[in-house]
């Protein structure tokens, strides 16, 4: 057998040398280690307080500084918590100062507002969210800085502050799906359980705003057709606006859910110029004193009471209960809801009044 020449002999080992460097497995060095996985921490599985825990809350040992930041003052629905929350901070002995955006939608000025008086280094922070997810961030940095952080009103979302690992201390609200199916019940009531029906909707993607539309639906899902529902985002003038165009291309509306008095005004309004105050129902949310003689004079129906001067009073007591101990983190009370304006017949016959 002849031999091969020496140059392919050459080449053959060159070519059987590389294949074995692409089939070896290079092992990492000893220090090089692959980058630990961030598992978030589970949220604090929140555990029931009641009212009364919450109004035998002593005077605090020390002067803390709370802060309270609300969506807006341009809404009166914010008064009577702020109000009520000063006067518990006065009879627990501590300060509260109240920040505010100028309109329910500035979410990024109330943003800042809550990094900047985490950075000032408050005790804790009192926060009703414009935006549920929006916010995480700012309540996270707040947390680090070791800030109490005490969610009102309008939830924080779950799962984006799980997902950030941020652990409230506390919530103080009003269950809004059940205020939500609250109002389609009375909606129900007025219409015989039959009919046409629109919704105007908060912001949508606040937890409030999603839960009281969420409510009212399956309140009345079966029995009333909702044929128009579009956010008018808590504001006066564009539900007056949204609302003109509802009116306009469904002329066999019988009712409306505004899912805030703002846009229940701005409702109202439209329904008169259109002269059909005597054909639509309308159902507000929150009580406010600008719906009253509305109320009254019957060009609203009802609303819904969520008393937001107790959830500014438990807030505080609920902040000043932990942060001197006395009560663990985690805590969760709701208020009472109830429905304000004219009787349903059920309710005048229940009270021996004839029905209308």
């Amino acid at each position: 057998m002849r031999s091969l020449p020496i140059r392919i002999v050459l080449l053959l080992a060159v070519l059987a040398g590389a294949f074995a460097g692409c089939t070896r497995k290079t092992p990492l060095p000893t220090d090089v280690q692959a980058p630990a996985v961030q598992t978030p921490k589970p949220m604090l599985a929140m555990s029931p307080a009641t009212a009364e825990e919450m109004d035998h809350v002593a005077p605090a040992a020390r002067r803390y500084k709370i802060a309270l930041v609300v969506k807006t003052r341009n809404n009166p629905f914010f008064e009577p918590m702020i109000r009520e929350a000063e006067a518990e901070a006065e009879r627990l002995g501590v300060d509260l100062e109240v920040q505010a955006p100028p309109q329910e939608t500035d979410k990024e000025r109330q943003f800042d507002m809550v990094r900047d008086l985490a950075a000032r280094g408050v005790d804790a922070i009192l926060i009703t969210p414009a935006d549920s997810k929006g916010i995480v961030p700012a309540l996270k940095f707040a947390q680090e800085r070791g800030v109490l952080v005490i969610n009102v009103d309008n939830r924080v979302d779950p799962e984006t502050a799980r997902l950030a690992g941020l652990q409230l201390g506390g919530f103080v609200s009003a269950d809004n799906e059940a205020g939500g199916r609250l109002a389609g019940e009375r909606m129900m009531a007025y219409l015989e359980g039959a009919g046409y029906v629109a919704i105007l909707e908060g912001i949508r993607g606040a937890d409030n705003a999603e839960a009281r539309k969420r409510g009212f639906e399956s309140a009345v899902a079966g029995s009333l057709e909702i044929v128009a529902s579009d956010t008018a985002e808590w504001d006066t003038q564009k539900a007056y606006a949204k609302f003109q165009s509802i009116l306009a291309a469904h002329p066999e509306l019988q009712g409306v859910f505004a899912a805030n008095d703002k846009m229940a005004l701005g409702a109202i309004q439209a329904i008169r110029e259109a002269r059909r105050r005597d054909e639509i129902i309308v159902i507000g949310y929150d009580n406010i004193p600008d719906v009253r003689p509305h109320l009254e004079s019957g060009a609203m129906d009802a609303t819904i009471e969520q008393h937001p001067d107790r959830m500014g009073k438990y807030s505080v007591s609920l902040a000043v209960a932990v942060l001197e101990g006395k009560m663990p983190k985690g805590r969760e009370l709701m208020v009472p809801l109830e429905a304000i304006g004219r009787a349903t017949d059920d309710e005048l016959e229940f009270a021996g009044a004839p029905a209308r």
